[in-house]
């Protein structure tokens, strides 16, 4: 009998990445990579000579070597943003590829087998929108991989919760991730989890918390050598490449010391943990507002919250735990933080290739959990709801000038999905109009609102050959459908003529079929070194 291909579970960070497997024992198990780490940073360095590193080796090459090392690219996801190197264009979905197929690598090395043969589930986070998602399944694509599902990191997260402790129930996920925040609600039971409703941003994370620390630090270095961070770049790179460390110091003691080491120069900085909670104070006061909105967006169906599972390295910060029990009176669970979201999106990508089933009854010899949780946990269909408000883009009928444009909604945020044949019927502006321009917008903002600032386009086209005679005002129907992935399908219609619009391909932000092909022909050229 042929062995079923490989699956596993990716968890492509903002700041560090993993990848898990569930073992023929009903083990889930982090794989390490080539540097025996279970963790690999979501870093790139493309050397001159045509190579990649991936991981530490390349994080380190950020401080000599800027323009040719990518940190952080997760967070440009389903923008418009090019990275230049050697004349080459490299899109995000093309640097995020590159991170995968380390990952995959190092997978194929650990299961002995090609690294091409894998299916995975990858996470992203909850709050992703429609274009950060399709960008993130398109570096997949680039990077040769089957994507089975995209999956919240949060769900991920709570599935491995859910496996390792036996808890059912409503849990507040709380994901403070490198670059990205989520909060969720998600309620655990036998049939698998239920998302109830998240919310988040995409521009909050643990770089911000660094960013405030090296704040701090720059302060105290001015004060003991006289001399301004920025005005030194080897200065400044020396005293972001500690800021990690010194944050994890800090979660550990109530001061830690940095020292900064250039050429020439040794300058020791001293930081408390009391100045770096003051600073990161309205950080941290945000990330709990939102989780105060998706607890309130979860509704009275679902039970509150019985406790809180952190998520994420940035919470090992004692602050966050100490403001989570003092604001929603939770008991709260640190659970494998760095490593759960893997965990979880590995047990997924088993269900949902059907390997679970096949393994043998009860708990391993190892004392992993019985194949049974895992099958519950690892439901193949995850029922999850709409990070963010859909509509269309109008002219507002009521403002004299007609110059006003808002967006009406045809979805509200946290609408449990799949979403089918929900319509909204809108009207034309002009007399004659032989073409009826239609723009689907997404909410962009922390809270859903009419303003156009606070939304981005994400699908748009021309209802086209409209015959003479059309009047100003009249209808022209919308359907919007959005699938359990998360993917959208609008129809517009003229009733009259019956002609008609389907949008679901094109997205602002990412890449299409040519420039993907272009993307998958200039990383396949790349040679993946281990350091």
């Amino acid at each position: 009998m042929t062995s079923p291909a490989p699956v596993i579970g990716i968890d492509l960070g903002t700041t560090y990445s993993a990848v898990a497997h569930v073992d023929s024992d009903s083990q889930v198990r982090v794989i390490p990579n080539a540097e025996g780490r279970l963790l690999t940073a979501s870093a790139v360095y493309f050397d001159p000579d045509g190579s990649v590193v991936v991981g530490d080796a390349a994080k380190v090459r950020d401080a000599t070597d800027p323009d040719r090392t990518v940190i952080g690219i997760k967070r440009w996801m389903g923008k418009d943003h090019v990275r230049w190197i050697d004349d080459q264009e490299y899109r995000p979905e093309a640097i995020s590829a590159v991170i995968l197929r380390s990952l995959v690598v190092s997978a194929a090395a650990d299961l002995g087998c090609s690294p091409d043969a894998f299916s995975a589930v990858i996470t992203v986070p909850a709050y992703f929108g429609v274009a950060e998602r399709e960008a993130t399944a398109a570096a997949a694509r680039i990077a040769g991989i089957r994507c089975l599902d995209l999956v919240a990191e949060p769900v991920a997260a709570a599935l491995s919760f859910g496996v390792r402790t036996g808890v059912q129930g409503s849990v507040l996920v709380y994901d403070l991730g490198g670059g990205t925040f989520d909060a969720t609600v998600v309620a655990l039971g036998p049939s698998g989890p239920v998302v109830a409703s998240v919310d988040g941003s995409t521009e909050l994370g643990g770089l911000n918390f660094d960013e405030r620390l090296v704040g701090l630090v720059s302060v105290s270095f001015a004060h003991v050598s006289g001399a301004d961070v920025v005005d030194d770049e080897a200065v400044e790179s020396a005293v972001w490449s500690g800021v990690e460390d010194l944050k994890r110091s800090l979660s550990r003691a109530d001061r830690a010391v940095l020292t900064v080491d250039v050429p020439g120069q040794r300058t020791r900085v001293s930081v408390t943990r009391e100045q770096f909670e003051k600073e990161c104070a309205d950080l941290l006061a945000l990330s709990l507002d939102i989780t105060d909105r998706a607890i309130a967006a979860a509704g009275r169906g679902v039970p509150r919250p019985a406790v809180a599972v952190l998520v994420g390295g940035s919470t090992r910060m004692p602050m966050v735990a100490e403001a989570l029990g003092r604001r929603f009176g939770l008991p709260v669970r640190v659970d494998e933080p760095d490593l759960a979201v893997a965990k979880g999106a590995a047990i997924h990508a088993a269900a949902l290739a059907d390997v679970l089933p096949r393994l043998g009854p009860g708990p391993s010899a190892s004392g992993a959990p019985p194949t049974a949780a895992l099958r519950l946990a690892g439901a193949k269909a995850v029922a999850t709801v709409l990070p963010r408000a859909l509509g269309i883009k109008l002219h507002d009928s009521a403002d004299p000038s007609g110059e006003r444009v808002l967006v009406h909604h045809i979805i509200g945020a946290n609408t449990p999905l799949p979403v089918e044949g929900a319509t909204f019927t809108c009207a034309t502006v002009l007399n004659d109009q032989d073409r009826i321009r239609i723009e689907l917008m997404e909410q962009a903002g922390a809270v859903a609102s009419p303003e156009l600032v606070h939304h981005r386009r994400v699908l748009d086209g021309e209802i086209t050959g409209v015959p003479a005679g059309l009047r100003a005002g009249s209808p022209i129907e919308i359907t919007l459908e959005v699938s359990l992935a998360g993917q959208i399908t609008c129809i517009a219609t003229e009733p009259r003529s019956g002609k008609r619009l389907e949008l679901t391909s094109y997205m602002d932000g990412v890449a299409d079929g040519t420039e993907e092909a272009a993307q998958r022909s200039r990383v396949n050229r790349l040679v993946l070194r281990e350091n």
